[in-house]
């Protein structure tokens, strides 16, 4: 769902890990095999035209871990579902299978593939002379133009012009999805199948995040009972329709964030109120706003004037509300004990 803390989950997990062990790039509806594995491309020097293979963030990757076997690299792609995966992927679709503990190793023209690597290899020769280059692309570095005809890597592992493709075992490829979004790609069971998913938790121990208040009004709400509530209706509606997609429309802890215990209100109209408007009520408005506000804009504008009164009785958001105006009055006119007893004359009576 989104907000739930996917990406920044990765980042804790790689945060001890140097920036040049690690390449991040996100998948969009243009981003192509292209993009991602690499082009040959067109350099002119000196007045002559030259093509070279400029590599994308897998191949640099890759490249950097092979040379570098002791050490831990990571390819982290954000929105994995926003591109068309099995297109950007292409063959190299095919190493995502490795080889298991137990499967035993396979010996390929001398090189023995154990754990960890691809159990299939793919043809690319750009990408093998690549591998095999002196020093990886740069400005002034890299270029087909090499005598290395054959390298043999601090793994043992020696390529030559005819050795295939494989993932080493050093190198991880982490992604993130959200399921929830609207007009992006599915993923097939074959390539989910290739991945270890793990469903991250909506679940947030941050108190300054859970705790923080939305104010409009002189009404308030803590961004925790806001999104707790609002969930629970969308559990209810996915259940009641039989719509289990409906689920992945919740919000996450972190969809919105909180400045030092506060969620600017003009924000939420713009960030929470849309997404709920657009998506995850799409077509049952009445379910959590008044039945007459009839467009998004009409919405906000009444939000901000009326604050939480644009949330239907049904919604259930009300008994949540503080009323500041109430509680301020209450402190500057504290009661008096002395006021609350009846005088002697009124007793008597």
């Amino acid at each position: 769902m989104p907000g739930s803390g996917k990406s920044h989950k990765i980042d804790e997990q790689t945060k001890n890990i140097p920036d040049e062990q690690k390449i991040r790039v996100v998948f969009h509806p243009e981003y192509t095999n292209a993009d991602f594995v690499g082009q040959v491309l067109p350099k002119v020097e000196g007045g002559t035209v030259k093509y070279e293979f400029k590599p994308g963030p897998f191949t640099k990757i890759l490249y950097r871990a092979y040379q570098n076997s002791g050490k831990p690299y990571y390819l982290i792609i954000e929105e994995i579902n926003r591109g068309n995966a099995a297109a950007i992927f292409g063959d190299v679709f095919q190493l995502l299978d490795r080889i298991e503990k137990g499967d035993g190793s396979e010996t390929v023209n001398g090189n023995t593939f154990g754990e960890g690597w691809s159990k299939y290899y793919v043809e690319n020769d750009f990408i093998n002379n690549y591998l095999r280059s002196p020093v990886e692309y740069s400005k002034e570095g890299f270029t087909e133009n090499h005598d290395n005809k054959s390298v043999t890597f601090k793994s043992g592992i020696t390529f030559t012009e005819n050795t295939g493709i494989r993932l080493p075992p050093n190198l991880s490829l982490y992604a993130t999805m959200n399921t929830s979004d609207q007009n992006v790609f599915t993923l097939d069971n074959a390539f989910q199948r290739r991945w270890e998913l793990e469903l991250v938790q909506n679940q947030c121990e941050d108190s300054f995040q859970m705790n923080a208040k939305i104010t409009v009004n002189n009404q308030s709400i803590t961004w925790k009972n806001f999104q707790t509530q609002i969930n629970s209706i969308i559990g209810e509606k996915s259940n009641e329709g039989g719509l289990s997609s409906m689920e992945d429309k919740r919000l996450g802890c972190w969809f919105i964030k909180a400045e030092n215990g506060v969620i600017d209100e003009k924000h939420f109209a713009n960030k929470v109120l849309k997404y709920l408007w657009d998506n995850a009520f799409k077509f049952c408005h009445q379910e959590i706003f008044e039945s007459d506000i009839k467009n998004f804009e009409e919405l906000q504008n009444r939000f901000l004037k009326t604050g939480f009164d644009i949330f239907s009785e049904n919604c259930g958001l009300k008994n949540y509300l503080h009323n500041n105006q109430s509680e301020s009055e209450s402190q500057s006119n504290p009661v008096n004990p002395q006021d609350s007893e009846p005088s002697e004359e009124n007793s008597e009576q």
